[in-house]
């Protein structure tokens, strides 16, 4: 419990802006029409075929991940990483407020610009919410136990995540008639230019750390 007397309110103040934003960042992903963000591609598709909001699929799906690092670790997943599911609550539920307050544009440079902007929050979103170290969205969560299973980092396990998302997704476009639901050149970009924002973002979110921890 020593690590939770450690946080300050200005620090989970910051958190769940970064969740705020990093929903926002989702869901504009989804709303480019040019291909979701690799992390909820399996949610998305199986929101689009059963009919489920994608802010309630998400949610499932987060817990899903928890669920997957509980068992990747034996179930010695400590117990103050279990508030990754108030984490999946609040990025699930802004990503279904941004999913129904944000447009769709047929004009193709708009769709362009918002995937810029979309990769940008969602870099800058998961770069604050891992620098507040508080608990890491169930995706980093997950993420980093499979790094560290391969005797990798981080990085390296979201790489083997978002390909094993992106191979389950394309799986169950397919599978269902579908094709590329949800997957598409913005989802490959989402893959390649996310990390290098988080890099990119890290020395704002360092100094914003140091101000509120």
């Amino acid at each position: 419990m020593e690590n939770v007397r450690k946080i300050s309110g200005k620090q989970v103040l910051v958190y769940v802006c970064s969740l705020v934003i990093l929903g926002c960042g989702i869901a504009m992903n989804t709303k480019t029409h040019l291909g979701v963000s690799p992390v909820i591609s399996v949610a998305y598709n199986i929101a689009v075929l059963l009919d489920i909001p994608i802010g309630v699929m998400t949610f499932v799906y987060y817990c899903f991940l928890i669920l997957l690092q509980f068992v990747l670790l034996k179930g010695k997943l400590p117990l103050f990483q279990t508030l990754q599911i108030l984490a999946s609550l609040i990025t699930s539920f802004f990503i279904q407020i941004f999913d129904y307050i944000l447009p769709v544009s047929d004009n193709m440079a708009v769709r362009v610009a918002m995937l810029v902007i979309a990769i940008s929050l969602t870099g800058i979103g998961a770069s604050l919410s891992i620098t507040m170290k508080i608990v890491p969205n169930p995706a980093d969560g997950l993420a980093d136990v499979i790094g560290k299973m391969l005797h990798k980092n981080l990085g390296f396990g979201k790489n083997v995540l978002d390909a094993t998302c992106i191979v389950i997704a394309l799986a169950i476009g397919f599978g269902s008639g579908r094709g590329l639901l949800g997957i598409g050149a913005g989802t490959v970009a989402a893959v390649i230019f996310t990390g290098r924002v988080v890099a990119l973002f890290h020395p704002v979110s360092a100094a914003v750390y140091r101000k509120v921890a």
